[in-house]
Parts: C-alpha cells; sequence; structure tokens
C-alpha cells in the first residue's frame, strides 16, 4: 500500500511538471509570430505595365535586390509579403496620384503581411486612399505603412508591441485600389523613401 502511495505522488509531481512546462511555452510563443520571412528576392508583375518600375534583370527580377534594409540600426524587410512588384516608387502614369510614395506588392488574393521589423503599433485605422492601414514606429525616426489591407492580425492595436515576422493582417484592395494588393512605405523623420533602394 505504501508502495503505491509512492507511485501514485511520483506521478502527480510529473504530471505537474509536464503541464507547468507546456503552459510556460505556450506563454512565450506568440500565436501570430511565423518567423522572420524569407523573400530573397522579388519580381515584376507579369502582364502589367509599370511605368515606374525598378530596374530589373533579363527574368524581371529586381536587380541587386537585397530583402533587408537597415536604417539608422533597424533592420527592416524590403517587401514584407510574398508578392510581386506592380507598381514602383516615384512618378508614374495613371493609378491614385502621378507619384507613388511606396510600393505596391500584388498578391492576387488575401494573402499574409508580416511586420517589416521590430517596433510599436502607432496606428490601426481605416484612411481615405489608403483603406485599412497599420502604422508600426520602428525608433530612431522610422517607421513603416501598410495599407489596402483586408483584415487585421489578432492583437493588432495601437500600442501593441511587434517583432519582425509577426502577421499584421492579409492584403486586400479596401481603399482606393483596384486588386488585392499591400501598399508598403518606409518613413524616415516623416518623409517617405523607395523600400526598394533605401540604405542600399
Amino acid at each position: 500500500m505504501v508502495k503505491v502511495l509512492i507511485f501514485l505522488r511520483m506521478y502527480r509531481l510529473k504530471a505537474a511538471f509536464l503541464i507547468l512546462s507546456f503552459a510556460a511555452a505556450c506563454a512565450s510563443t506568440p500565436s501570430s509570430r511565423r518567423g522572420a520571412p524569407d523573400f530573397s528576392s522579388l519580381t515584376l508583375c507579369r502582364g502589367v505595365v509599370i511605368s515606374n518600375a525598378p530596374a530589373t534583370d533579363h527574368s524581371r527580377r529586381i536587380a541587386n535586390y537585397d530583402p533587408q534594409a537597415n536604417i539608422r540600426g533597424k533592420v527592416l524587410l524590403r517587401a514584407p509579403v510574398n508578392a510581386c512588384v506592380s507598381s514602383g516608387f516615384g512618378p508614374r502614369r495613371g493609378g491614385a496620384g502621378s507619384f507613388h510614395h511606396g510600393v505596391d506588392l500584388y498578391t492576387g488574393r488575401p494573402s499574409a503581411v508580416y511586420a517589416g521589423g521590430d517596433g510599436v503599433i502607432t496606428s490601426v485605422d481605416r484612411l481615405s486612399g489608403y483603406g485599412k492601414t497599420v502604422l508600426i514606429r520602428h525608433g530612431g525616426g522610422v517607421e513603416t505603412r501598410y495599407a489596402h489591407l483586408s483584415s487585421y492580425a489578432p492583437g493588432v492595436r495601437p500600442g501593441a508591441r511587434i517583432r519582425m515576422g509577426d502577421v499584421l493582417g492579409r492584403t486586400g484592395d479596401t481603399g482606393n485600389a483596384t486588386a488585392v494588393h499591400l501598399h508598403y512605405e518606409v518613413i524616415v523623420d516623416g518623409k517617405r523613401h523607395n523600400p526598394l533602394t533605401i540604405a542600399h
């Protein structure tokens, strides 16, 4: 009888340890965390006339493309979604306005949009033209904006801390958009820069 009681106590201790270990692991792993996406190359979309297209090689891959930029010590993704470029940064014909202040990344259907870098979400809003939008402050005067989203990921709210690779939401065509894509901006001291070439 004594041996049975000792066995039961040991079994309860092991079970309690396993439950605590599992709970700790769950608490330390955000549900939206996917890890920094590895989009090592980026191409122009086929079948689209892009008047402000960046330079490419013969396979329509963006020339000298580096998937990450280091801006004032902040590492950012240049294209935080699995997509192709449907509009570049700078003057363009057609579209919303003659100067495009970001890069359009076409996905065709709603797809995961990732945080371009570590930071704090400062705005989750529906803005005229931009539609459903997220703004992240990375520090040092560096921000990124994600526009035309179809939906937001759980937990995406002003004040939330975010890490590179966390899912922000899904691409869409909200606001002034004619196709499902992400409009992505890199902003330094309030000025928008080309995400594909900044800090090259």
